[in-house]
C-alpha cells in the first residue's frame, strides 16, 4: 500500500483557532437578548420594527456570534503582538473587551441576579439595576473598530469578509456593518430581499442623508392613513387616535367575513384604578330564510372587562 501525504504550501496560512471554539458569553448574551425583547415603547430596534420576519434573531446575539467566529482565541503571543492595547493584556481582558465590542457595558449577570433576589423579597427596586443602555443601543468606538481590524488583518492576513446566504430579517449584517466589515448577504424570499435593502443595504450606503428624505415621505404616508382611517375610527373634539392595531386577517369559513389574526385582544391592562379594557368577539345567530338554517355572525366590539 502506497501512503499519500498531502504538502502544505510554505506560504499557506493554518487557519487560526477562534474564539467561539473555546468562549462564547451565552448567560450575557441571553439576558441583553431579553431585554432587546422587552415590551416597552420605542425599545424595539428599528430594524425589527420596519417589518416582521420569522425568528429574527437579537442584534446582540448576531454581534457575539460574529465577533467571535473572526477573532482568535486569547494567547500570550497576540498580548505581545499589541502591547500597546491594554484590551489584550490578559485573557479577562480581552473577553471584557470582546463585551464591550457587543455593546454589554456591565455585569448583566449581576443586574439580573439583583433584580430576581428583589422579586424574590417582594420588594420593587428604587433604582434600575442595569447601568447602561440595552446592548443593540451601544455603539463601538471609533478607537475598538480600529482595534478590531488590526487584530483581523494580524490573524488572517486581510480583513475577512462576512457572508450570509440566508439573512433573513438582516439582523448579522447589519452587525456586521457596525463593525465596518465587508459584507454580503441574501435570501430565496423577496420579501426579506426588501428588508435588506431597505433596512441595511441603502442606509448603509446613505447613512444620515436620508433623515430628510424619510422625514418628508413618511409624514406623508401617515397623514394619508391617518386620513383614511379616520372614518373606520371616529373620536370627539377633545380626543384623539395614537394608535392603530394592524392585523392579517382570515375569511371565516362560516360566515365568510374577515377575521384578524390577533393572539391578545386586551387593549389595555386591569391596574388599581383602571379596569382592563379588551376587544371582545361577540357571536349571534342569524336566519337565513332562503336556506332555512342557523349561521353564526361574528363582529368586534371594544368592551371593558
Amino acid at each position: 500500500m502506497t501512503e499519500v501525504s498531502e504538502t502544505v504550501p510554505p506560504n499557506a496560512r493554518v487557519r487560526p483557532r477562534v474564539l467561539i471554539e473555546e468562549w462564547l458569553p451565552v448567560t450575557e448574551l441571553g439576558i441583553e437578548s431579553v431585554r432587546e425583547s422587552a415590551p416597552i415603547p420605542g425599545q424595539f430596534p428599528k430594524l425589527k420594527t420596519l417589518h416582521v420576519w420569522w425568528a429574527r434573531r437579537p442584534l446582540v446575539a448576531s454581534a457575539g456570534a460574529i465577533l467571535t467566529s473572526l477573532l482568535p482565541t486569547w494567547t500570550s503571543e497576540l498580548a505581545d503582538r499589541f502591547a500597546d492595547a491594554p484590551e489584550l493584556a490578559s485573557e479577562d481582558a480581552y473577553r471584557k473587551w470582546v463585551l464591550t465590542m457587543c455593546g454589554i457595558l456591565g455585569s448583566p449577570i449581576a443586574a439580573r441576579d439583583m433584580k430576581a433576589a428583589a422579586v424574590a423579597r417582594g420588594e420593587r427596586l428604587k433604582d434600575n439595576p442595569y447601568t447602561y443602555k440595552p446592548a443593540f443601543k451601544n455603539n463601538p468606538s471609533a478607537k475598538h473598530i480600529k482595534l478590531l481590524h488590526k487584530i483581523l488583518k494580524y490573524t488572517w492576513g486581510h480583513h475577512p469578509s462576512l457572508l450570509d446566504p440566508t439573512a433573513g430579517g438582516g439582523s448579522i449584517p447589519f452587525q456586521a456593518l457596525r463593525y465596518r466589515l465587508s459584507t454580503s448577504a441574501g435570501d430565496i424570499n423577496t420579501v426579506a430581499i426588501a428588508i435588506l435593502r431597505s433596512g441595511v443595504e441603502i442606509p448603509a450606503k446613505h447613512g444620515s442623508d436620508l433623515q430628510s428624505d424619510l422625514k418628508k415621505w413618511g409624514g406623508i404616508l401617515c397623514d394619508r392613513l391617518c386620513a383614511k382611517l379616520t372614518k373606520f375610527f371616529p373620536f370627539g373634539s377633545s380626543e384623539q387616535v395614537t394608535n392603530y392595531i394592524w392585523a392579517r386577517t382570515i375569511n371565516c369559513p362560516v360566515t365568510g367575513k374577515s377575521v384578524p389574526l390577533v393572539g391578545d385582544w386586551s387593549l389595555r391592562r386591569a391596574s388599581k384604578d383602571k379596569p382592563a379594557v379588551a376587544v371582545k368577539l361577540h357571536t349571534h345567530t342569524h336566519t337565513h330564510t332562503h336556506i332555512q338554517q342557523h349561521r353564526p355572525r361574528s363582529w368586534m366590539s371594544l368592551s371593558s372587562k
